[in-house]
Formats: structure tokens, C-alpha cells, sequence
């Protein structure tokens, strides 16, 4: 069983990331100070989003699910992305949302129990109820003891790196997402804001030059589609109308995708955290909540789903997720674990450190959500797919020895997809093994492109650098 201590201090992210101009200053050791410094056999397990609902205390009778707690406990420290707010609906008088994605309070004391040890904040579900139910969630996570991070009370506190100390190393975590209720820095005279850490990205619909003349017509037709007074950009290769950005696609290419700029401010910040996050740890995790994909059709193509249906479990990669993941492996991150799109990506081994690109979803309690009395239960997911991909997912533990990754472990796990009990569906278990070998396969594809592979052994996926 792992340690239960928990180091609660919250630091100031430092203004520009180290470069060759470095803040440190020339007696500081860089390369020394951005490495990992972990025990040997440090081990970290990370998931996807964690949408609970209540105490799952009474699951704990089923051996899968046990299973399931047992991997989370066993490793030094366990993580995820919590995908929802933790609010007392009876007493509650913030902002009410009407959303799916609300949990009980004693749903706090049972991620820790579960495992958990620190988690992040920032996704497009964590202002559901509004800043007050952003406070009343840290309300609830401080009195369990799990450390959370990606928001505060202001612009640098949500920035800022969060702790937690096990007995093999000092671990940090930073989060952001691309579409949380952002914070806002200080404007002269103007104090800010608190909310979430954010991380902006301006979309971009790239066309094929063969269809560019629809683009050319549709913005003729609504010239002034971006704004009151101005079309915005009108050139030959870049439109901007109805709202949206458009790009024409180099020579050659015949297929239409998304690409993206990336906010260079939120760029710089969230290194800045990274890097002042890993010199006051021994070893430091980043978060990311996007929902943003390259391929402009959903679905998992060639698993089956139709291309038509289900854009929420689209697995291609975002073109700006690589560059914030290498970006802050090489200021200092040791794990990048993604999450947004509703189904596993694929995963890179970079400079010896693991990007999960998508991790899919752990908990998805959708179904009993939100506040009771709504009168309107209804069943989620995509009814009616070959197989329930937002419901099969993974634990992957990570080991470390010093600086060194070791492995990374992967165990499949299913959320209860058929379970005839909608109080029963999106707990998880550990996959029995057809399913299980059918998510490793699967992740072991959506890997191969990105260089990594996968050795499937006896229903555990594993990756040895």
C-alpha cells in the first residue's frame, strides 16, 4: 500500500521558459536540475478522464473492479483528470448547471481511497456549476486530502505546479486544457482573475485546392461572417468566414484536415510552470485536456465505427499535442498524459519519457450524474456500436530508476458497457481477456506510427524502451 503523505505546497510559475537566456543564471546546472531524481522502481500510474458520480465503496465486493484498485494502490502515485464538480446539491447556491458531469462530496474521499493522490483540473466540464463550484470541488478534494492541480484563485495559482511526496521522490503535476474557463493574468490596474489554466489554439480548416472555390463563394456570400465590421483575412491561400478560419492545403494534397496555432503566451506559461515545477520536485507529470483532432471524419476508422458517427472518439492527434509534449519533456516533464476525445490514442516514447496522447475514459458515470431529482434518466454512450470504444480504456504505470524509464505497463480495462444496471455502467474492471487482447491490439496500432511498440504479455501490454 502506498503512502498516504501528501505535500500541499503551491508555487508561482516563473515568466519565460529556459532557453539560452536561462533566469538561472549561469551557476546553475540546467541538464541537472530539469532531470528526474526518483528512487529505483518509482512507479506511476496514470488515466483518463475520471467522470464519478459517488462512492464506489460497495463495488469493492467484485474481484475485477478490486483489481482495478489494487493497480491503482500499488503504484507510488496514481493521477487522472477529474471530468466533473464535486458539489453538496442540497446546500449548493453557486451557478446551476444542467450537466451530466457532477459528483457527490463523498466522491472525493473515494478517489483517494481508489488510489488517486493528485489530479487535474482543467477540461471543459470542470465550470459546469460556475467559480463557485470550481471553489466548493477544492473544498471537497482538500478535506480528502487529494492534491489537485490547474486552478486558483488567480492567473499564476492556476498556472502553478501542485505536490505530492511519496517515500521514493517529490512528484509534481501541472495542468491545462485548451478549453477550460481560463484564467486571466493582471492588466496594469486590473487584478485578473482566477479559474482555469488555459491553453489556447486557433483552429485552421485546411482545404484542398480543389474545393478552395466553395471557400472563395461562401465568404463572398457572407463577407462579413467573422465580426461586425471586418470580413477578416482575405488572401489568396487564407480566408477567414462564417466565423472559422480557412487555409488552402499545399500542392498535392487531397484530403481536407485541421491544423492549429497555439496561444505562444499559454505556451510560455505552462513550460515556465513545468520547468519551476521539476526544479522543486524530483520528478513532474503534465496534463492536458483537448479535444482537438487532425482527421476531419469521426469514429475509429478501421475498428469498425462508422466514420459518420461518434466525432467524440476520433483517435487522430491534433497537430499541436506533439509540440506541447515534446516542448515540455525537453523543459523538464518526465510523463505528458493527454485526455479529451473520448477514446485511446496512440503513444510515443520521447527522449526516453512516455506521451499517452489519449487516454480515454477511467470512470464515465454519465449515466447518474449531475444533481438527483432531474426526472430524466437516460442511458449514454454511442448505442448500438460494434464495440463501446468510450468504454474500453487502460492503467498505464510507468516505471522509472533514477532518470531512466524502464517500462511502461499497460493493463486493459472496460467500463461495464452491457451491464443491464445503469447504476452499475462506466465502473471499471479489469477487461477479461478476449476484450482486453482487442484494446492492446488496438493500442498497439494507433502506436505503431509514432514508433513505439507494444509487446502483449499474458493480457498486460508493455513497452521497454
Amino acid at each position: 500500500m502506498k503512502h498516504r503523505g501528501v505535500g500541499a505546497l503551491t508555487v508561482l510559475a516563473l515568466c519565460s521558459t529556459f532557453g539560452a537566456s536561462s533566469p538561472l543564471g549561469a551557476q546553475s546546472d540546467r541538464s541537472a536540475e530539469l532531470s528526474s531524481s526518483v528512487d529505483d522502481g518509482f512507479t506511476i500510474a496514470v488515466v483518463g478522464d475520471l467522470i464519478i458520480a459517488h462512492s464506489l465503496e460497495h463495488m469493492m465486493s467484485n474481484p475485477r473492479f478490486a483489481e482495478v484498485v489494487g493497480i491503482l494502490q500499488s503504484a507510488d502515485i496514481a493521477t487522472g483528470n477529474l471530468e466533473t464538480q464535486i458539489i453538496d446539491g442540497r446546500t449548493f447556491v453557486g451557478t446551476r448547471g444542467g450537466s451530466t458531469h457532477g459528483a457527490e462530496p463523498e466522491s472525493a474521499e473515494w478517489l483517494r481511497e481508489m488510489g488517486f493522490d493528485i489530479v487535474a483540473r482543467p477540461n471543459n466540464h470542470a465550470n459546469d456549476y460556475g467559480f463557485e463550484g470550481l471553489v466548493e470541488t477544492s473544498r471537497h478534494l482538500d478535506r480528502a486530502g487529494l492534491q489537485h492541480s490547474g486552478f486558483g484563485d488567480t492567473y499564476w495559482a492556476a498556472r502553478a505546479a501542485r505536490f505530492f511526496t511519496t517515500p521514493r521522490g517529490r512528484v509534481g503535476m501541472v495542468a491545462t486544457s485548451d478549453n477550460a474557463q481560463p484564467a486571466a493574468p493582471a492588466r496594469g490596474e486590473w487584478p485578473g482573475t482566477g479559474g482555469l489554466s488555459p491553453f489556447g489554439v486557433t483552429q485552421y480548416f485546411v482545404v484542398p485546392a480543389d474545393s478552395w472555390g466553395a471557400v472563395q463563394r461562401l465568404r463572398d456570400l457572407f463577407p462579413n461572417g467573422t465580426g461586425f465590421y471586418a470580413r477578416g483575412a482575405n488572401m489568396a491561400d487564407r480566408i477567414a468566414a462564417v466565423g472559422q478560419q480557412f487555409r488552402k492545403a499545399p500542392p498535392g494534397v487531397t484530403e481536407p484536415y485541421y491544423t492549429y496555432d497555439i496561444n505562444q503566451r499559454d505556451m510560455r506559461d505552462v513550460l515556465a510552470a513545468v520547468s519551476e515545477g521539476k526544479m522543486r520536485s524530483d520528478f513532474i507529470t503534465v496534463a492536458l485536456h483537448s479535444h482537438d483532432f487532425r482527421d476531419t471524419r469521426g469514429g475509429y476508422r478501421g475498428f469498425g465505427i462508422p466514420e459518420a458517427e461518434h466525432l467524440d472518439t476520433n483517435p487522430s492527434i491534433a497537430d499541436y499535442l506533439p509540440t506541447i509534449a515534446k516542448a515540455a519533456i525537453d523543459n523538464g516533464a518526465d510523463v505528458f498524459q493527454g485526455t479529451g476525445v473520448h477514446v485511446l490514442r496512440g503513444i510515443e516514447i520521447y527522449n526516453d519519457r512516455p506521451i499517452f496522447y489519449g487516454l480515454g475514459e477511467f470512470l464515465r458515470q454519465r449515466d447518474i450524474g449531475g444533481l438527483a431529482g432531474r426526472g430524466d434518466p437516460s442511458r449514454d454512450g454511442c448505442e448500438g456500436c460494434p464495440f463501446p470504444a468510450k468504454y474500453e480504456s487502460i492503467i498505464a504505470v510507468s516505471e522509472f530508476s533514477g532518470d531512466r524509464l524502464v517500462e511502461v505497463r499497460l493493463y486493459p480495462v472496460e467500463l461495464r458497457y452491457d451491464s443491464d444496471r445503469m447504476a452499475h455502467r462506466g465502473i471499471p474492471e479489469t477487461a477479461p481477456p478476449e476484450q482486453g487482447r482487442r484494446i492492446l491490439e488496438r493500442l498497439q496500432e494507433l502506436s505503431a506510427p509514432l514508433g513505439t511498440r507494444i509487446i502483449i504479455e499474458q493480457g498486460v501490454g508493455y513497452i521497454r524502451p
